[in-house]
C-alpha cells in the first residue's frame, strides 16, 4: 500500500495527495467519507479534488501562492484542502467561526490572492474592503446525485517538493494575534504515519471527526491518519453530543477523537438518556489540549465501554506524546502517555539544562511534523525555538521512571502565591474528584498580600450546594497549604474557545475579576 506507478517507475508516495491517489487507484470503491447520508469513495475523492484543482489553477493558484479555506467540516473541506496542494500552492486554514477582524489579519498577513469557502464565510469574506476572489465550496457540486465533476483529461498535478511549504494554520490565538505555523508536505505526511501505527489505525476504522479541520487535531491528527490508513472519515460540523453519539451508536464509529470539555459534555448527555445507544463499536478514544479529568474519563468509561487515551502534542510539533492503546488498553492516571515513535523530549530546567529523571521542567521537543516557524515571524520563532532546533512548549511536565509523561500545565498559566508555582492543572485534579464537582477550573486574582491568590470556579453536581469549606478541607489533605484556593465559586458554566472547546481560562479570569466576585 502507498506504492504507486508513474512514468513506468515504482515509486512511494511522499506527499498526501500522492498516497491519496495510490489509495484511490488500489481501493477506487472504499468508502473515504461519510458525512450526513452522503457517502464518497476513494475515488470520487480523488476525482473531486483533481476537478477542484483544475478550477483553482484557472483562478492562479500555483506555486508560492496561498490560498485561504475557511468553512466548516465537510466532505469538500477535504478535498478543496487535497485540491490546493496539487496545485503547488500553500494551504492556509481559517476557522470558519473566525470574527471580521481575524479574518481581514489573515488576508493582510499571508498576502492570500485567492480564498476558497462555503457560503457562510464567503458572505463574510465578501464584506471586507480589498478581499481577493472567492470561490465557493459546495458538497452537493462535488458529490451529490447530479454533481456535475469533471476533469480536462492529461490535467497533471504540479510537482510538489515534500519539503516545501505546505500549510499555514492560524491557531486559535492565546495571544493578542493569533500565530501562523509553518508546515512542509513531508511533516504532515509523516506525522499522519505516525498516529496512524500508533494508534493501529486501518481499513476497518471509522473515525469520528468533529474536531474543526482548520485546526491540525481535525485535519491531520484524525482524517489524514484515517485516510493515509485506508479508513472511513465520519464527518461531523460540530461538536455537538448527540451527533457524536449518533456517528457512534448508528454509524458504527471505532475512534473518537475530542477534547476534554467534549467527553464531559457526552458523559452528561448519556447519564441523560432514558436508553442507552450502544456504543459498543468503539476502540479508541482520545483527549487532548486540556488536563485529563480522570473522573469524568471514569464515567465516559462505564457510559461507552471504551476508555480515554490521551495526546499531548502542539500545532508546531507533532505527534509528542501518546499511548499505543494495545501496550496500554487503560491509561496510566494522569499521564498523557509516553513519547511517540519517531518523536523526542527533552525536559530542561530555567538554565536549560536537563532535569534528573523524575523533575519537573519545560518540555522541549522534536518530531515528524516540526514546523519550519512562524509566518513573517522570525522574531518569535527564534523565541520558540533553541539554538540546536528543540521547540519549547512552555509546558511544565514530569517523567515517571517508566516513562510515562505526567503534565503540570502551561507555564504562563501558573500562578504565583508568594513566591511558590501553583499549577491549576494540579487543583483541578484534585477538585474534580470530589462527588460534589461536575467540572473545575483554577485561575489566579491578585492578592495584596500574596501577589496572586489561587480561585476556583465549579460546576456543582445536580442537587448540591457549595460547601467551600468542606472543599477546602478536602483540598487541604491532598495539597500544599499554598495550593488550595481560597475562593469557590460556583458558576453554571465555564468559558470556552469556540473553535477547540477548551477552557478559555483568560476569559474566565476575566469574568471573575469584572463580577468582583473577590472584592
Amino acid at each position: 500500500m502507498g506504492r504507486d506507478v508513474q512514468a513506468g517507475r515504482l515509486m512511494t508516495p511522499k506527499t498526501f495527495p500522492d498516497r491519496l491517489r495510490a489509495l484511490a487507484a488500489l481501493h477506487p470503491e472504499r468508502p473515504a467519507l461519510t458525512q450526513a447520508g452522503l457517502s464518497v469513495s476513494y475515488s470520487e475523492l480523488d476525482h473531486a479534488a483533481d476537478y477542484l484543482a483544475q478550477s483553482l489553477a484557472e483562478a492562479g493558484a500555483k506555486a508560492d501562492t496561498r490560498v485561504i479555506l475557511m468553512a466548516d467540516n465537510s466532505a469538500a473541506y477535504l478535498a478543496a484542502a487535497v485540491a490546493i496542494w496539487r496545485t503547488g500552492a500553500v494551504l492556509t486554514t481559517l476557522y470558519a467561526s473566525s470574527l471580521p477582524d481575524e479574518v481581514a489579519y489573515a488576508l493582510e498577513n499571508s498576502g492570500a490572492t485567492l480564498v476558497v469557502a462555503d457560503s457562510r464565510a464567503a458572505a463574510l469574506i465578501r464584506r471586507l474592503e480589498g478581499h481577493p476572489p472567492v470561490q465557493i465550496l459546495d458538497d452537493v457540486e462535488l458529490f451529490g446525485p447530479s454533481a456535475t465533476v469533471q476533469t480536462k483529461p492529461n490535467t497533471p498535478a504540479a510537482e510538489v517538493d515534500p519539503a516545501a511549504l505546505a500549510l499555514i494554520c492560524y491557531t486559535s490565538g492565546s495571544t493578542a494575534r493569533p500565530k501562523a505555523v509553518m508546515h512542509s508536505h513531508a511533516g504532515l505526511l509523516d506525522a499522519a504515519d505516525a498516529y496512524a501505527a500508533v494508534w493501529h489505525l486501518s481499513a476497518s476504522d471509522r473515525t469520528v471527526v468533529c474536531l474543526p479541520m482548520a485546526w491540525a487535531f481535525g485535519l491531520v491528527t484524525t482524517s489524514m491518519a484515517t485516510l493515509v490508513s485506508g479508513g472511513e472519515v465520519l464527518i461531523l460540523a460540530r461538536t455537538k453530543p448527540d451527533l457524536i453519539i449518533d456517528a457512534v451508536s448508528r454509524l458504527r464509529g471505532t475512534f473518537l477523537a475530542g477534547v476534554t470539555t467534549m467527553f464531559v459534555k457526552l458523559a452528561e448527555r448519556l447519564e441523560e438518556l432514558e436508553v442507552q445507544p450502544n456504543m459498543s463499536s468503539l476502540r479508541l478514544c482520545i483527549s487532548g489540549g486540556e488536563p485529563r479529568n480522570e473522573p469524568v474519563f471514569a464515567r465516559w468509561t462505564a457510559l461507552a465501554g471504551c476508555p480515554v487515551h490521551d495526546v499531548y502534542a502542539a500545532s508546531e510539533c507533532f505527534p509528542a506524546v501518546t499511548y499505543d492503546p494495545h501496550q496500554d488498553p487503560v491509561p496510566v492516571p494522569g499521564s498523557s502517555g509516553k513519547v511517540a515513535p519517531g518523536a523526542q523530549m527533552r525536559i530542561v530546567d530555567d538554565a536549560g539544562n536537563d532535569v534528573p529523571s523524575g523533575q519537573a521542567g519545560e518540555a522541549l521537543w522534536r518530531g515528524p511534523a516540526h514546523f519550519l516557524g512562524y509566518w513573517k515571524d522570525p522574531e518569535q520563532t527564534r523565541k520558540v525555538l533553541t539554538a540546536d532546533g528543540w521547540y519549547r512548549t512552555s509546558d511544565l511536565v514530569s517523567v515517571d521512571e517508566r516513562g510515562y509523561v505526567f503534565v503540570q500545565g502551561r507555564l504562563s498559566d501558573m500562578i504565583i502565591r508568594g513566591g511558590s508555582n501553583v499549577s491549576p492543572a494540579e487543583v483541578e485534579g484534585v477538585l474534580n474528584a470530589h462527588p460534589s464537582i461536575r467540572s473545575a477550573a483554577i485561575v489566579g486574582l491578585p492578592d495584596e498580600h500574596y501577589g496572586e491568590q489561587v480561585v476556583a470556579a465549579v460546576i456543582l453536581q445536580p442537587g448540591t450546594r457549595l460547601d467551600a469549606e468542606d472543599l477546602r478541607k478536602y483540598c487541604a489533605t491532598r495539597l500544599a497549604g499554598y495550593k488550595v484556593p481560597g475562593e469557590f465559586i460556583p458558576v453554571d458554566s465555564l468559558p470556552v474557545n469556540p473553535r477547540t472547546e477548551k477552557v478559555d481560562r483568560r476569559a474566565l479570569k476575566a469574568s471573575l475579576s469584572k463580577e468582583g466576585s473577590l472584592a
